[in-house]
């Protein structure tokens, strides 16, 4: 049994350019646990130059659409 805690959301109800960034910034370390555990899930390295376009919910949809 994993000790991940999941979180459900309603896609619906999430505002697409909600920015991911927002307290945090892209250098944050925030922002990079969740670059590491994005690309954990997907079982992909993220370049670090792919970074900005995962500050948002949309870019993030986008980006795993696209690396898929």
């Amino acid at each position: 049994m994993s000790n991940h805690h999941m979180i459900r959301v309603d896609p619906v109800a999430l505002h697409q350019e909600l920015s991911l960034r927002e307290p945090i910034d892209i250098q944050s370390s925030g922002f990079m646990r969740f670059v590491i555990r994005l690309s954990e899930r997907l079982d992909f390295d993220i370049p670090r130059e792919d970074y900005p376009q995962l500050a948002s919910v949309t870019g993030c949809h986008e980006y795993i659409s696209r690396v898929r």
